[in-house]
């Protein structure tokens, strides 16, 4: 008796076959419909970084002068809020626009605003000032003075632009 089933001879042949068809078609890549996919998955990406790149890397002006963040540190807080704190210059007519950011927040760092953990604290440690800063812009367009040579776009704000034409 034999250890075959029935008709084993023509179902090696059968498979023989198609592995041997299998191994000589060629790969979905190198067909024109892969390829078609390829360049047009190609160009998506290609269009979607642009786009992005475009959006949320784009330079900004300062268009709120009244409100600088003064960030403590090069990373965002929880729940993506800036670390740090917001100062404005107030008088008795109101609040007066900022000429100079990175002064204003030299300031607070120097007057130990950003350093201690109570923000009331009648009599803060004094702070050392950053050696480096990199001014960005919000998407309210208020200046946020960020204590190191960072890329705005690690912390979701726009670069600074510091002259803009006219009808923009």
């Amino acid at each position: 008796m034999s250890d075959r089933m029935p008709h084993g001879a023509e179902i090696e042949d059968l498979l023989v076959s198609q592995m041997r068809a299998d191994l000589t078609r060629l790969p979905w890549y190198k067909r024109w419909y892969g390829r078609l996919g390829l360049v047009g998955a190609g160009i998506v990406v290609v269009g979607a970084a642009g786009i992005a790149g475009v959006t949320l890397l784009a330079p900004e002006p300062v268009t709120d002068s009244f409100v600088v963040h003064c960030l403590s540190d090069a990373k965002l807080g929880s729940g993506d809020r800036l670390s740090g704190a917001a100062a404005t210059v107030a008088s008795s007519d109101g609040a007066l626009p900022i000429d100079d950011a990175i002064a204003m927040c030299e300031d607070m760092w120097e007057a130990g605003a950003l350093v201690g953990a109570d923000p009331l604290d009648p009599q803060p440690t004094r702070g050392a000032v950053p050696h480096e800063f990199t001014l960005c812009v919000t998407d309210e367009g208020e200046a946020a003075v960020v204590p190191a040579r960072i890329e705005c776009s690690v912390l979701r704000l726009h670069p600074y632009q510091p002259n803009v034409p006219e009808g923009r």
